[in-house]
């Protein structure tokens, strides 16, 4: 049996020394936050998953709201002017909220980038209603066609993920419908660096009679993100994958 033949015509298997991946800039969203900036390295990474977890009322839309913004700094005040796409599975987008951040935006960058208003920020934000699992899905399964036709959308937000899938009673039908989301999601990283961010909420596990906090949606889906963001209801942030091993983000 002979064996396969492997051209090795374009094939230099050293074109690239730990050195020259180190000095690559990685494009960053800014959060606003000193301290996860910080310990994320500059902001939410284009072309990986970012989730936010915690209860209702921690800051995780808010934070959601103020990434669609900031991922439109202008260049020249060292942004990525680019625009967002955020998908709504809870019908708790509220504009007004949005408008609020942007004039403190706009206020904030008035030096730097005199052109960049409030008006021009929430006409950059393309909104998606998905109310149920279908259009979820849908929705991240057409993303690839919108991507194409706006090759500006540097994020995309999920709020929530969880809410939709949570909803279905059967088990296989969720982590199946889980598995193909997160295969879109990888799937449009690679072509387009898009940042996915994503919300969560937190639940609990019992374990040797007693009963641990985790997050929702499975351990599966834990090792399929790349980073978790934990909100507390102390407006504290603390960054890791699991609660046991995430540490306290200060914000200064």
């Amino acid at each position: 049996m002979e064996s396969p033949s492997v051209s090795t015509k374009n094939l230099n298997l050293f074109n690239n020394s730990c050195w020259d991946i180190a000095q690559k800039t990685s494009n960053k969203i800014i959060t606003g936050h000193k301290g996860l900036d910080m310990n994320c390295g500059g902001g939410i990474s284009l072309g990986q998953i970012t989730e936010l977890i915690g209860n209702s009322g921690t800051g995780k839309t808010q934070m959601c709201l103020q990434l669609c913004l900031n991922v439109q700094i202008p260049k020249e005040a060292g942004g990525l002017e680019g625009s967002a796409l955020f998908i709504d599975t809870r019908q708790d987008f509220h504009p007004d909220r949005l408008l609020e951040l942007a004039h403190k935006l706009e206020q904030q960058y008035a030096h730097r980038a005199p052109n960049f208003k409030a008006s021009q920020m929430l006409k950059n934000v393309h909104y998606v209603r998905c109310p149920n699992i279908v259009q979820l899905m849908a929705s991240v399964l057409s993303c690839h066609r919108h991507l194409e036709t706006h090759p500006n959308i540097k994020l995309i937000v999920i709020d929530s993920l969880a809410f939709s899938l949570r909803m279905l009673e059967d088990g296989a039908q969720r982590f199946e419908l889980l598995l193909e989301l997160h295969e879109s999601m990888r799937r449009l990283q690679r072509q387009h660096q898009v940042a996915w961010v994503v919300t969560n909420v937190l639940t609990h596990r019992c374990s040797n009679g007693r009963f641990h906090v985790v997050s929702a949606l499975g351990d599966l889906h834990s090792h399929l993100i790349n980073e978790r963001i934990w909100f507390s209801r102390s407006w504290h942030c603390y960054l890791g994958k699991t609660w046991k091993t995430c540490r306290l983000i200060n914000a200064d």
